[in-house]
């Protein structure tokens, strides 16, 4: 499958990043556009096999899936540029922006012709240029096999799940924006352990290898978090003690309250 990026910043770099370490698509079938050179330098830098332009109606020419993952403002100015050049009885669009719909893609697609692209949402997180994404998928008009190949290759780069497109809000707030909320967790404990007397490095090996103890647990176990929290608590504890404090100051309505505001 030949892919064209269109937006080679956070979010495509990572995905051009992570789809060139995998197996499934050379990175020599990969074109990334940008603004600037030096972003397409960087992206160089993942894979120098990676085709790179600034002009992206020459990147999507031939393409296969065409990647949309320009800021949101962008949008339409790029589907606009780039719309006289797709075929859609051969290529199809996804786009990674977050709040942009079946419905908005199609009528930005729209070219008079009574022809319509098969159409993808993706959202991944950040981590996809490590391959340890989770990544949500919705589809609509892709057969079977497209959608499996499509499924195929971001499988390779963390967790993939294909949903209804409703689902992809949810999905978002659960996955793409809650690494940046399991993160200020790891803030928040990091600073912590500074006031409680280590130096901060100190506490940022400490507080990540107690969350990669965590997560293997529950990896290992098959377990949901409170299975794993009972078998370290005791009535009168410093553990139940610490947590009874996190949850007077609202720890779980807090997280909960940034996964609800973020759909």
């Amino acid at each position: 499958m030949k892919i064209a990026i269109i937006g080679g910043g956070n979010m495509g770099g990572a995905i051009a990043k992570g789809i060139a370490a995998g197996s499934l698509v050379p990175a020599s079938d990969l074109t990334v556009t940008a603004h600037t050179q030096q972003t397409l330098d960087k992206i160089k830098g993942y894979d120098p096999a990676i085709r790179t332009t600034l002009d992206n109606r020459e990147a999507v020419q031939g393409a296969d899936l065409v990647v949309l993952a320009v800021k949101p403002w962008l949008l339409e100015e790029v589907v606009k540029e780039i719309r006289g050049g797709l075929d859609y009885r051969k290529q199809a669009v996804a786009s990674v922006i977050g709040r942009s719909s079946f419905e908005e893609l199609g009528k930005l697609l729209d070219n008079g012709s009574g022809v319509m692209p098969v159409m993808y949402r993706i959202i991944p997180n950040t981590a996809i240029s490590l391959g340890e994404s989770v990544t949500f998928i919705a589809e609509q008009g892709a057969p079977k096999e497209r959608l499996d190949e499509l499924v195929s290759i971001f499988s390779e780069l963390g967790q993939t799940v294909v949903v209804k497109e409703p689902m992809m809000g949810p999905g978002t707030s659960l996955a793409s924006c809650g690494i940046a909320f399991a993160l200020k967790y790891l803030d928040a404990s990091i600073q912590g352990g500074v006031e409680l007397g280590f130096a901060p490095e100190e506490a940022r090996a400490v507080v990540m290898q107690t969350m990669r103890g965590a997560l293997e647990m529950m990896n290992l176990n098959g377990t949901m978090p409170q299975t794993e929290i009972d078998k370290v608590t005791t009535p009168g504890g410093m553990t139940l003690s610490g947590l009874a404090a996190m949850e007077e100051s609202g720890f779980t309505e807090a997280v909960k309250a940034g996964l609800f505001n973020s759909k």
